[in-house]
């Protein structure tokens, strides 16, 4: 059963009644075809709930809007209107809307399920180890990279919005960023959260960039334990968002310093230009199916424990960097270091290296693919040459008529040429003799 749209040309739209919703939203079917079964969390943009879809026993997550103004209620339809914009993206790293509606005159979307779980309860639990930082990160990451490529903007991200559901994680409530913004006086509405909001966005200037600085955030608060700048009112704190040099931890890793602080430039010029670009950066895929190889000399190492690679390592030859030379993008030109240690990942994921097997059976193991590896190269040996040398001479046998062809046609035209002077010389002295 599709929900309720919502009239915004009706004069007699109801109004916004909270009390008939916490009387009534534990009744099956108060969302028609939804069973409510509990509330997953709540927050500046409204509640969130566990349902059951009746028909197939599926369940969902329904976002009911906090709308305190009905004279905001137009704005919020015409917001509303343009989630389904956002509805059209299918990724395994965001969190699908399904559909939308109203009830008691309070907005709702209806939403994919995605756990109870999110980015910033686990947080709280505790510093995340780089592996899980890292994997997390990534997979948001993506997320917003398939936003970007639909040319849409998050501009709320925060660990609050990525939810995680087992080993998957999700960017929820995008589309929601300028919902309500007009019936709340916080910072927190219509242009983000201070915390996690880049410089520009006080001035309405944000743009795809304004998600890499956030994810920028993200990542720091990950990997540190806390967001770079913090205040004792959101006025400080995004103060220091548009002046303060970021604070990095004395243990923070040279290459941590590297991409974070190309991620927080003031500029957005000066950071990376996509998500894409920041997930090549780490080395790792921006989308799935993408499979990312370094270059066997892509002259950049690991610092011991990092686990990081690619090209947002820093170079070994590279002297030291001061703190304040972290801002802005990392120098053009750079002497060219030596190729990465041999046990460096190549394929996509730097920080998950292959354990090395040892013992006997390890040893025995790796003898037995050395053998294969031989045997196979014997044997396609001469194959290959056979190919290089046939292949080389196809082409070349080939080739030799149109050689020819374009011989011919050069002689024939400076004969061409050479007949056309000697008629001007010959009509010439004709003309001009006695």
């Amino acid at each position: 059963m599709e929900a309720p749209r919502i009239d915004r040309s009706a004069a007699d739209a109801p109004r916004v009644d909270w009390e008939a919703f916490y009387a009534s939203y534990r009744k099956p079917g108060y969302v028609p075809g939804f069973e409510i079964q509990n509330k997953l969390g709540g927050g500046m943009f409204g509640l969130v709930f566990k349902a059951r879809k009746e028909s197939i026993g599926k369940d969902y997550a329904i976002k009911f809007l906090k709308v305190d103004d009905d004279t905001v209620r137009d704005a919020v339809a015409r917001e509303l209107d343009t989630v389904q914009f956002f509805a059209q993206i299918d990724h395994p790293n965001l969190v699908s809307i399904e559909d939308k509606g109203q009830v008691d005159g309070i907005p709702y979307l209806v939403m994919s399920y995605a756990g109870d779980g999110t980015l910033q309860k686990r947080l709280q639990q505790g510093r995340l180890s780089r592996d899980e930082a890292l994997r997390i990160f990534v997979q948001a990451a993506r997320g917003v990279q398939a936003l970007h490529d639909h040319s849409l903007v998050h501009f709320d991200l925060k660990p609050a919005n990525i939810f995680l559901k087992g080993d998957v994680a999700r960017v929820g409530d995008y589309g929601l960023s300028k919902l309500v913004s007009a019936s709340r006086n916080s910072l927190s509405f219509g242009r983000g959260t201070p915390y996690y909001m880049a410089p520009e966005m006080l001035q309405r200037r944000g743009d795809a960039r304004s998600d890499v600085y956030s994810l920028g955030v993200v990542l720091f608060e990950c990997l540190y334990g806390e967001v770079p700048f913090r205040g004792d009112s959101e006025w400080e704190v995004l103060k220091k968002h548009e002046v303060a040099e970021v604070p990095f931890p004395a243990h923070a890793a040279a290459q941590d310093r590297v991409v974070l602080a190309r991620c927080l430039a003031k500029r957005p010029e000066e950071r990376f230009q996509s998500v894409a670009e920041l997930l090549h950066a780490l080395a790792a895929p921006a989308a799935l199916g993408e499979s990312l190889r370094l270059p066997p000399h892509a002259g950049l190492r690991s610092a011991p424990g990092s686990g990081w690679g690619g090209a947002a390592a820093v170079p070994a030859a590279e002297p030291a960097r001061t703190a304040a030379d972290a801002w802005g993008a990392p120098p053009a030109a750079a002497p060219v270091p030596p190729p990465p240690p041999p046990d460096a990942s190549r394929f996509g994921v730097p920080w998950q290296q292959a354990p090395v097997r040892r013992g006997a059976l390890g040893i025995a193991v790796r003898a037995v693919f050395a053998l294969f590896d031989a045997v196979i190269f014997v044997l396609l040996l001469p194959i290959r040459a056979f190919g290089t040398v046939f292949g080389r001479s196809v082409v070349w046998l080939l080739r030799l008529p149109f050689r020819i062809l374009g011989l011919t046609a050069q002689l024939i035209g400076l004969l061409l040429v050479a007949a056309v002077l000697l008629l001007a010389v010959v009509t010439a002295l004709h003309l001009f003799a006695p």
